[in-house]
């Protein structure tokens, strides 16, 4: 009877480990694509999008974003993307499909949205931000 015990609370704690991480109350911690980053202001049918390179990120492994060669660390619970260290800190946005909206003080929308425009290789695989050995 013992053993019987055991073995379904063994089974029970193994489906619990299988679970997605959930994080209250924001949601399954997630994370998004690795690549280079580039953020705009939005146009419309007149006026093409207006570029914002001082704005632009590269995601790299580990929830990690470089900026300039310096890295920082971000975290998705659910649609919420928040840069939590490094020269963004504090930065919020909301993630809309394939885009992140950045998010005001007051946790509006604002008009900067970014998207994924690069590959995994950018100037932080190609060794400007890699650490020396």
């Amino acid at each position: 009877m013992i053993r019987v015990a055991t073995i379904a609370v063994l089974s029970a704690l193994g489906l619990l480990a299988a679970a997605p991480a959930r994080a209250a109350p924001g949601g399954t911690m997630l994370t998004v694509a690795l690549g280079r980053w580039t953020c705009e202001l939005p146009g419309d049918a007149t006026t093409p999008p207006l570029p914002q390179p001082e704005n632009n990120f590269s995601i790299v492994p580990d929830s990690s974003y470089v900026v300039g060669g310096v890295r920082g660390t971000y975290l998705l619970l659910g649609t919420k993307f928040t840069m939590t260290s490094g020269p963004f800190a504090g930065r919020r946005f909301d993630k809309v499909g394939l885009s992140l909206l950045k998010l005001g003080p007051d946790g509006k929308r604002e008009g900067l949205r970014c998207v994924r425009a690069g590959a995994v290789r950018d100037e932080y695989s190609a060794g400007e931000g890699a650490p020396t050995e």
